[in-house]
């Protein structure tokens, strides 16, 4: 069994790691090199935080903001299709979320413009977390000094790109920038001849994997739901179970072979 821990949370250095050593357990970290060589946070997370903030509660007026949000830049510098439409096309509910929410998450995450999406977040964010983006990182992610001593601990680190993208929806020169950018901040870390891939967002092409294998990748985990079969399964293509198939969320485990 390995366990893997996604994102470079401080979470993972004050309350996992001591576990994980208390049981003579080596886990998987992974995480992605901006929050080291920025100290800024992923706009995954400040969606989350901003979800979050709102609540089910609330979930209406962020959406409503979101709405507002996309009118006012698609009239300035951006040309994207009507919230209608958008909302029709990537609001369709997971095992986790429901259409609303994944509407949010997936139209910040990968469907706008870079650049419509950062001032989206941006301004959503300011909103809803009133504290500087460097005093949330600070509080948010572990630091170099805390990975090495994990490292030293005999924990493992694994690469989770730069900016936490979506790699099948970049170019090869942006994907392979990003990869490039994640394997650099990581020196010292990871081993640049023998390194592990956890994808964000579980997002690949073959373009990544064509890419990371021959720059010393030697395991890649996805976000495919099922049990691992080491002798079967492609090295760059593992697959996991996800904490919220476990108790006390649910007992999804039990249903998945």
């Amino acid at each position: 069994m390995l366990l893997t821990f996604d994102d470079g949370y401080i979470d993972h250095y004050i309350n996992v790691f001591p576990v994980l050593m208390e049981n003579s357990i080596s886990g998987l970290f992974s995480v992605s090199g901006k929050v080291l060589a920025e100290s800024k946070p992923l706009n995954v997370n400040k969606i989350h935080y901003v979800l979050a903030e709102a609540g089910e509660h609330r979930k209406q007026e962020l959406l409503s903001k979101v709405y507002k949000l996309l009118d006012y830049y698609r009239g300035t510098e951006f040309d994207y299709p009507s919230n209608e439409e958008l909302y029709a096309k990537l609001a369709v509910a997971n095992r986790f979320d429901d259409k609303d929410i994944i509407f949010i998450k997936r139209i910040l995450q990968a469907e706008l413009p870079e650049r419509a999406r950062d001032l989206i977040t941006d301004d959503l964010f300011r909103e809803y977390i009133p504290i500087p983006e460097s005093t949330f990182s600070r509080e948010l992610y572990m630091n170099f000094d805390q990975m090495k001593l994990m490292k030293k601990s005999g924990m493992h680190f694994a690469v989770h790109g730069y900016e936490h993208y979506w790699l099948e929806k970049l170019n090869d020169q942006e994907m392979q920038k990003d990869i490039t950018m994640s394997l650099d901040v990581l020196e010292g870390i990871i081993d640049r001849e023998r390194w592990t891939m956890v994808y964000p967002y579980g997002s690949y092409s073959r373009e990544v994997l064509s890419y990371i294998a021959d720059n010393g990748c030697n395991l890649g985990f996805t976000t495919a739901v099922r049990f691992a079969d080491i002798q079967a399964d492609a090295p760059l293509l593992l697959p996991r179970l996800d904490t919220n198939d476990f108790p006390p969320k649910s007992d999804n485990y039990l249903k998945i072979t």
